[in-house]
């Protein structure tokens, strides 16, 4: 009876050991990049629709409107082949346009077609995650959301598994297999000024093609806001 209590004891402690270089070998493996969008110019590693896109006080201003047309989403994005990671950054949709979608958004393992947009609906007071592909919409869900305010949107990727939040509070999670790698990218649709700051992500591919992104043909994604009522 000693013996096999000394036994599992033992087994006990390899497996806290095991369990802490686990720990440790994620964290020492993971990287992070950042931008808090300072000074003039956006750094040159965002690819993509940079002329919707500009660096002021201290924050990303994005613009997309049209007085009649409701035009695609338009996005700077970086990184290539990123698959888990966690990713946050704080959106404000200052000033709409007079069209119906008016949103501020995070694109996520963006590859061709395919890839997840993240976005704060404020027109329809929505949280939302879509299909870049084809619009299909995989969770939705109401908070009040309101003009000229900062709002932290974070979304956690792990395998197919993917968890949302807004102002840390779980928004929902999902399951897809669409899409597991790719670029990331801060979006904007039907809007005169979204603001972007402390755009944060962290996961053990970050550093890997941070400084050559692919910049894909855009895919026209307004009807998605029609798809769903909106």
């Amino acid at each position: 009876m000693a013996m096999q209590i000394q036994i599992f004891d033992i087994i006990l402690k390899v497996a806290s050991v095991i369990l802490f270089l686990s720990i440790v070998a994620s964290v020492a493996f993971a990287d992070t990049w950042s931008d808090e969008f300072v000074g003039n110019l956006l750094d040159q590693r965002w690819k993509g629709d940079r002329d919707n896109f500009s660096v002021e006080n201290g924050t990303l201003n994005g613009r997309n409107a049209h007085p009649i047309m409701l035009l695609p989403l338009r996005w700077v994005e970086i990184g290539r082949d990123w698959d888990d990671y966690v990713i946050q950054c704080k959106i404000n949709v200052v000033v709409p346009n007079l069209l119906v979608c008016t949103k501020g958004a995070l694109i996520l393992r963006h590859s061709g077609k395919e890839g997840y947009v993240f976005a704060l609906h404020v027109a329809t007071k929505t949280v939302e995650v879509f299909r870049l592909s084809d619009g299909e919409m995989l969770l939705s869900k109401d908070k009040p959301l309101e003009l000229d305010k900062w709002y932290l949107v974070k979304a956690e990727l792990q395998g197919e598994n993917m968890s949302f939040y807004l102002d840390d509070e779980l928004i929902g999670k999902i399951s897809d297999k669409r899409s597991l790698s790719g670029s990331v990218g801060l979006a904007v649709q039907d809007v005169l000024s979204v603001l972007f700051d402390d755009f944060t992500i962290t996961g053990p591919k970050v550093n890997e093609g941070s400084t050559a992104v692919k910049a894909y043909n855009k895919i026209p994604t307004a009807w998605a806001c029609l798809k769903a009522g909106k």
